[in-house]
């Protein structure tokens, strides 16, 4: 039996700079981005993340981001269940989004044979955390795995992935309703950079810093400690390119002792509330 996969945008898949290479059929099911006043439009799709940072940053309301709905799903696994495959899909963290209830609901719309073809995974990350479990089940299936053995592979590498982030700002949380306009106040005020940490699907805050420095020096310490075991560090971020990302590094931290460094733009939807220059890593 072939196998498909299926991750929605919430995954920063499109649109990156980064050469992501899936051999698997990938399909990705985008995510809504509403604007006040101005259409929906479909996060990286029928907008850029360039796009989508100019947008946000003229604009005085935080943009809205929702889940695509169920019927979204079903054209998508149809198509996919249609070509003779059984389908993965790998989505955001349920505990952050309505996403993977949408995918499951159109999962139910389907006869019990073809559910019996269809597996959905509740990452329990985003972003580049999607991206590492989405290149996982790839070479899993390329090595001629069945579809049981490459889901319950994944169930099981999931909980080892953990997203570390700087926030710029407190100033979108405050305006999404995350944080109370008193405490989006002083935060701006005392230049507060929240580091949150992002693992089975909940949010901590690790530490907040009183500046940029102190935090990327933070994350720097973080690196320091990663490169010891592993070849490759996954940075995800907000900044303008990839070269702003590396000399933001390098400031505190040589990063050449890593044999790749790959820098996964936030798209839409976790940079809506991550805001402009934001950054963090992905361990596992």
């Amino acid at each position: 039996m072939k196998i498909a996969l299926v991750v929605d945008s919430a995954s920063d898949y499109l649109g990156q700079e980064e050469n992501i290479e899936i051999v698997t059929p990938l399909k990705v099911v985008p995510l809504n981005v509403n604007f006040k006043g101005e259409d929906t439009y479909l996060d990286g799709t029928t907008i850029t993340h360039e796009e989508f940072y100019k947008k946000m940053r003229d604009s005085k309301e935080l943009p809205k981001t929702s889940q695509p709905a169920p019927q979204k799903f079903y054209d998508t696994f149809k198509e996919l269940l249609s070509e003779g495959n059984s389908v993965i899909y790998l989505g955001i963290a349920s505990n952050l989004s309505g996403t993977f209830q949408s995918a499951n609901l159109a999962k139910e719309m389907f006869s019990e044979e073809e559910q019996n073809r269809l597996h959905l995974v509740d990452s329990e990350t985003v972003s580049a955390g999607v991206i590492y479990l989405l290149e996982f089940a790839d070479q899993l299936i390329q090595k001629g795995l069945a579809i049981e053995e490459v889901y319950q592979r994944i169930e099981e590498r999931k909980k080892d992935v953990t997203g570390i982030i700087l926030l710029e700002t407190l100033e979108n949380l405050r305006k999404g309703g995350r944080i109370s306009a008193l405490q989006g106040k002083v935060g701006n005020f005392l230049n507060i950079k929240p580091l949150l940490k992002i693992k089975e699907g909940t949010v901590e805050t690790l530490e907040n810093f009183r500046g940029k420095k102190k935090g990327i020096k933070k994350l720097a310490e973080m690196i320091h400690e990663w490169r010891e075991d592993h070849e490759e560090l996954l940075i995800v971020h907000s900044y303008p390119s990839k070269q702003v990302v590396i000399e933001t590094f390098k400031e505190q931290f040589s990063l050449d002792a890593f044999k790749r460094i790959r820098c996964i733009k936030l798209g839409s939807v976790i940079g809506t509330y991550g805001s402009e220059n934001s950054i963090g890593i992905i361990m596992y």
